[in-house]
Parts: C-alpha cells; sequence; structure tokens
C-alpha cells in the first residue's frame, strides 16, 4: 500500500511540478553566430532541509541569463513554477512578474488565449479536476486562481490542442504507438524506481497507511513531505516522464515557447520572463545557452510549500476532540 501511495503521488506531482496543460510547437530558427558549449541543465526545484534534515520547504527557481558575450543589456528570466501552492507564493510571483517587459506564460489553448482573472476553468477538464482535488487534500492554492493573467505584458506562449495533434501526427505516431511507446517508459522508470527503493531498505524507511494519513489532520503537511521526496527522487531532465511523454509536453511545447521569444526578441523586448511548469526549465536553459548564446548568471529561490508541521493552538485541539 505505502508503495502505491508513493507511485500515486509521483504521477500527480507530474501535473503539479511541470505540465499543467500538454503543449507542441515548430522548431525556432534563431540566428547562429558561433556554436556555443554544450549546456549542462541546473536544477530549478529543491527541497530545502533542517539541521536534522528534515524537509522543511518546496522551493522553486528564478534563474537569470544574460548574453555570453557580455554584448547588450538583454535579460531572461525562468521562472520555474508548481501548479499548486501557498498563497504567499503566488502572491510573490505575481509582484515579480511586474517587472518585465513581457512574460511569456503556458497554455495549452488557441493562440491568443488570455486566462480570466480567478482563472476558472471547464469543470469536464480531467486534469482540472486532479489539480482541484490535490489542491484540497494539499491545503494548497491553485496557480489559475491566484495568478493575474490580465496583465498587460502577460503573453500566451504555447501550443494549441489541434497544434498538440498534428506534431505528434508528423512523426507517425498514433494511438497505438503513443500507448506502447510510453508504456515502455513507465516499465523503465517503475524498474529504476524499484532500484531505488532496494537501496534504501538499508535506512528502514516506515510504511504508510494510505488510510490514516488521509484521516490524519496534519495530513496536508505530511503528504506534501512524500510528494516532495519524490520530487527530488525525479530529478532528472525528462522529470521521471520518460523520452516520449517529455518530447509531447516539454520539448514540442518549449519550442513554439521559445518561437514567440524570438519574435519580442526581433520587437525590441529587453527584459523577458519566461513563465511556466519548473520541469521545463533544464530543456529551456539547454535551448537558451546552445541556440540563443545566453549564460547563467544568478538564481533565486521561492518557498513554493511549506513543509513545516503547524503549531497546534488551543482551538485545534478542542476541535479535533470534538471530531
Amino acid at each position: 500500500m505505502a508503495r502505491s501511495l508513493k507511485l500515486v503521488c509521483c504521477l500527480v506531482g507530474l501535473c503539479c511540478l511541470a505540465y499543467g496543460s500538454p503543449l507542441l510547437g515548430e522548431e525556432p530558427a534563431p540566428e547562429k553566430k558561433t556554436a556555443a558549449p554544450k549546456a549542462i541543465p541546473g536544477k530549478f526545484v529543491r527541497m530545502k532541509r533542517d539541521a536534522k534534515g528534515q524537509p522543511v520547504a518546496l522551493e522553486t527557481a528564478t534563474v537569470r541569463y544574460k548574453p555570453a558575450s557580455g554584448e547588450g543589456d538583454l535579460v531572461v528570466d525562468l521562472i520555474g513554477v508548481v501548479h499548486v501552492g501557498d498563497r504567499p507564493y503566488y502572491q510573490k510571483l505575481n509582484q515579480q512578474f511586474e517587472q518585465y517587459d513581457v512574460l511569456l506564460y503556458e497554455l495549452v489553448a488557441p493562440q491568443g488565449t488570455r486566462v480570466p482573472k480567478g482563472g476558472k476553468r471547464e469543470s469536464g477538464n480531467p486534469l482540472a479536476l486532479l489539480q482541484g482535488m490535490m489542491k484540497n487534500v494539499l491545503e494548497l492554492e491553485s496557480q489559475l486562481e491566484r495568478i493575474d493573467y490580465t496583465k498587460k505584458n502577460f503573453l500566451h506562449a504555447d501550443l494549441s490542442p489541434d497544434q498538440m495533434a498534428e506534431a505528434i501526427r508528423k512523426r507517425g505516431d498514433n494511438g497505438l504507438t503513443l500507448f506502447l511507446s510510453v508504456a515502455a517508459d513507465m516499465m523503465r522508470q517503475q524498474n529504476l524506481q524499484e532500484q531505488k527503493r532496494e537501496d534504501a531498505r538499508a535506512k528502514e524507511e516506515p510504511e504508510l497507511d494510505p488510510l490514516a494519513l488521509l484521516l490524519d489532520p496534519d495530513r496536508g503537511v505530511k503528504l506534501k513531505r512524500l510528494m516532495a521526496e519524490q520530487f527530488d527522487e525525479m530529478g532528472g531532465a525528462e522529470g521521471g516522464l520518460g523520452n516520449t511523454l517529455n518530447t509531447i509536453l516539454v520539448a514540442d511545447r518549449n519550442k513554439a515557447a521559445l518561437k514567440v521569444f524570438q519574435t519580442e526578441l526581433a520587437k525590441g523586448k529587453k527584459k523577458i520572463g519566461i513563465f511556466y511548469g519548473a520541469a521545463h526549465m533544464p530543456d529551456f536553459e539547454k535551448r537558451l545557452q546552445e541556440e540563443f548564446g545566453l549564460k547563467r548568471v544568478s538564481e533565486e529561490w521561492l518557498t513554493a510549500w511549506d513543509l513545516k508541521p503547524k503549531k497546534k493552538g488551543m482551538a485545534d485541539l478542542l476541535q479535533r476532540f470534538l471530531k
């Protein structure tokens, strides 16, 4: 049961961490002046721990890039986020977004789509339902509800569902080939996770009772810690997805976003933010460095999830007793 719960948390975590909506696009064609060295993607999500090794926060990074040549005054920020988080997290992001000439954002929707204030989405959307469930269970807020997408500097930079389907078709895939490819990737990921679990058994990790955890008044913090640990384990550039889904959900969408990015560069924009799920960022970083000649110059970390146990006051104890 504990293993099943960890797998569920891992899969749901992918939705929270990275891929709010699936997207696709075409290869951007930046001018290539000189061949850039091969980039090594950095980290955009991390677990912060206390002196005893206990998790106290899940943090996401804003990483700044400037021309590696040192010429010009272009500034590009990659703002990696999770799609459900604490309310102060989104409040700070809203303040941060005011500084950019243009902020490119993700949303699988027709080109030019703008999210209304409050971000209400159709109730039949399975991803919206899943994120809504996790928002309630984890006691977090929804990005679409808390980020103000109506600001003038916000610019939609993603694929539409039709564009996404067309990109899949052009690769020669259909429902069957996608199913088989994804299944194979998942089996590989499962084997890797099993190897990690075998290595970790020596640590005598305590078994979790999923039912008891869901009934626990502190389940929000405990589940957040469990999911944050899964994020840490997923680590690599594919974020635990495997090659097929990584191509569909990350690479194709990033290419589309950078096509919009290139257009904004041509318009003379000097301070540009790219606001996407954190799992997109290693690929974005690699492309900015290798295709646009930018280098990583600084990073700032923001607490997305407070993982510290909440102190219980007398009112909390009384409420628990009355239940």
